[in-house]
């Protein structure tokens, strides 16, 4: 069995699987976390499983620490995600490829392995980014947005009277109360800008791409656009786990 643990700014989602079925899966909060009780967690975990290979990818470093404090305690073996470009023989257009985060590379990674070629990938998460697989199987580059979620956030802090809503799928465009109207403002921007920069994405790279969804908002926006071909809130770690399968000796 795997366990993968995919840090992101928002989240912290851990995996186990079993060849490549995710058998238990646990999302922390970053905000809300604790030490002792990750502690805890993990030494149950590894009590119950039989875990030979443990794989962590993180963009928040200070929360890995927690984590390497956690299994050095405990006496487990891991491994961090290192080199990927090198490792997977991923080429790139990307200038600085020191900048590309981990979670952006394992999703392109997974999903050439998937597919091959001619995809993009959205990843709704703490930031939306769009990123692109071209026709010759090479990471193009992408477009990072803000998230929804913080986004949300930063309306109702940066204003006096704007209340905190929940992201949800509306019908309407038009909403008849306030928190209406930022539901509905919030869905339908977000479905219009990814509309938008997937035609101009498309047009600019003279291809039509098959679409990946994934990130824990992903789910809302089931049958909103044109060639989706998978919607997977577990993607990124999905593809960690073939990761581990495929490069682990080299990871």
């Amino acid at each position: 069995m795997n366990l993968t643990i995919d840090i992101g700014n928002t989240n912290v989602m851990i995996c186990i699987f079993k060849n490549n079925q995710i058998i238990k899966c646990n999302k922390v909060n970053v905000i809300n976390f604790s030490t002792k009780k990750q502690y805890n967690f993990f030494k149950k975990l590894f009590l119950k499983y039989k875990i030979l290979n443990v794989l962590i990818s993180s963009v928040v470093p200070g929360i890995s620490e927690k984590f390497f404090e956690i299994f050095d305690t405990l006496k487990v073996d891991f491994f961090q995600i290192k080199n990927l470009l090198r490792i997977c023989n991923l080429k790139t257009n990307i200038r600085n490829k020191s900048s590309i985060g981990n979670d952006r590379l394992i999703n392109i990674i997974y999903a050439k392995h998937l597919y091959a070629i001619s995809k993009v990938i959205i990843d709704f998460g703490t930031a939306t980014t769009i990123d692109v697989l071209d026709k010759h199987g090479v990471y193009d580059g992408g477009v990072i947005t803000p998230g929804i979620d913080l986004s949300l956030k930063s309306l109702q802090m940066g204003t006096a009277k704007l209340p905190l809503v929940t992201f949800k799928k509306t019908n309407s465009i038009v909403g008849r109360s306030t928190k209406e109207a930022i539901q509905s403002g919030f869905f339908w921007g977000y479905v219009s800008m990814v509309q938008g920069l997937i035609q101009k994405i498309q047009k600019e790279k003279k291809t039509k791409f098959k679409i990946i969804l994934t990130g824990g908002n992903a789910k809302f926006f089931e049958g909103c656009f044109e060639n989706v071909i998978k919607i997977d809130e577990y993607f990124n770690s999905k593809g960690l786990n073939y990761l581990t399968n495929t490069y682990f000796k080299k990871l």
